[in-house]
């Protein structure tokens, strides 16, 4: 079968990074580290793997940055991946095989995927501490066990992601969906996940916040919806960049949306907006409030936006780290002056919510169910697999008017 696959190859690594600083067309080129290749077809590996068919499958903002090359080599996650892998993790299909111990699926079951290797797919028993307490992401064991090195579908090389059209998956990874929740909403159920867990592990104080979402890409957007259905009185304020962006912001219950780029521009709106006093420096550079919004979610989380979160989050608030980007020097003197709260949110695993303690992915089918959620009119385009140099660019370049760019199976 045909997958799009990764190799970790270094000349070509480095030819792609320095022709893509001329075009962007560099990235998705035949010299690229990147290509849809034939591989084995996908089997059920034991008694408790099941092959699934893909209908739709998200590209994700990882997966972006990866064909772009973004990755540093002195980052320590980069020792829990293996290559090569096949990309692509966010998706949706149907059971098309099952081992003989299966008891969670049937073949032709609809089912939404959890992407992530933990320990009960690599066949480790006992499980680690935190897998034992539900905290998947930070499973203990992602380099051991019966698979190679990896956090999640696309980017094990034993375990090939949904850039493909059957994957091999343990029955622990599927849950099964209800006739009345789309492919499309099905689709978002990791970037939900990913922005619920964030939400839920560190909400704002009070039953009516503000809270800023940095970023209006999908885990941003999906922050929204989050938001909205934690703290449902919460006033939710957004900097977006386009303006399919600031529509879908509007659109999931954003209060208000600013597009300004400058973070002084930023700074002065969250100021008037919340009746915040701003503290300038001396010399040079933004001011902090003494006041300012109850938490942000930053979905972008370069060393720009969170220097601005933090001059904009009150003292005592938070500012929590949802994104991924390069590090690099800051000013963080309001960290320990206003002692913000700053905290990372990894993914997710097994989410207490109303009451009820299960998987995330199930709490968001249930949401899209009960028409709480609905994230559907995020996926905007629509690509074959064949056309993958097209969707990656499209997804790519916002400016293309796209939210969330997706490959259709079926």
């Amino acid at each position: 079968m045909k997958a799009l696959r990764f190799h970790m190859n270094i000349p070509k690594t480095v030819l792609t990074r320095v022709l893509g600083t001329f075009s962007k067309r560099a990235f998705t080129a035949g010299f690229a580290p990147v290509a849809l290749e034939e591989i084995p077809d996908a089997r059920v590996r034991g008694d408790e793997w099941v092959v699934f068919a893909p209908t739709l499958t998200g590209i994700c903002g990882s997966d972006q940055k990866q064909v772009q090359l973004k990755g540093h080599f002195d980052n320590p996650i980069s020792g829990i991946i293996s290559f090569p892998h096949v990309l692509g993790h966010e998706t949706v299909g149907t059971i098309a095989e099952v081992g003989s111990a299966v008891t969670r699926v049937k073949p032709r079951d609809r089912v939404v995927v959890n992407p992530w290797l933990p320990c009960e797919p690599r066949g480790i028993s006992p499980v680690c501490p935190s897998c034992a307490e539900g905290h998947l992401s930070l499973c203990h064991n992602f380099d051991s066990g019966g698979l190679s090195a990896g956090l999640h579908l696309g980017n094990c090389a034993d375990a090939p992601g949904a850039y493909a059209p059957r994957v091999a998956l343990h029955e622990s990874q599927v849950f099964k969906l209800p006739d009345d929740v789309s492919d499309e909403q099905a689709v978002l159920a990791d970037p939900f996940a990913v922005s619920f867990h964030a939400v839920l592990k560190d909400p704002p104080d009070g039953d009516e916040p503000t809270v800023l979402v940095y970023g209006a890409g999908t885990i941003g957007l999906a922050a929204i919806a989050a938001v909205r259905v934690v703290k449902p009185r919460a006033r939710i304020v957004v900097i977006a960049r386009y303006p399919q962006q600031v529509e879908a912001a509007r659109r999931l219950g954003a209060a208000e949306v600013f597009t300004f780029r400058k973070g002084r521009q930023i700074v002065d709106a969250i100021a008037k907006l919340t009746g915040a006093r701003p503290w300038g420096s001396r010399w040079h550079g933004l001011p902090m409030l003494a006041g300012g919004v109850d938490a942000a979610y930053d979905t972008i989380c370069s060393p720009q936006t969170i220097e601005i979160g933090l001059r904009i989050v009150r003292p005592r608030g938070i500012l929590s780290i949802i994104g991924v980007e390069a590090p690099k020097r800051f000013e963080w003197t309001p960290i320990y002056f206003k002692e913000i709260r700053v905290v990372g949110a990894n993914a997710f695993g097994v989410e207490e919510f109303r009451g009820v303690r299960k998987h995330a992915i199930e709490h968001y089918v249930d949401l899209c169910a009960s028409g709480e959620v609905d994230l559907s009119s995020l996926v905007t385009h629509r690509f074959r697999l064949d056309d993958w140099r097209e969707a990656m660019r499209k997804a790519i370049d916002k400016r293309s008017g796209c939210v969330k760019v997706a490959f259709a199976f079926a």
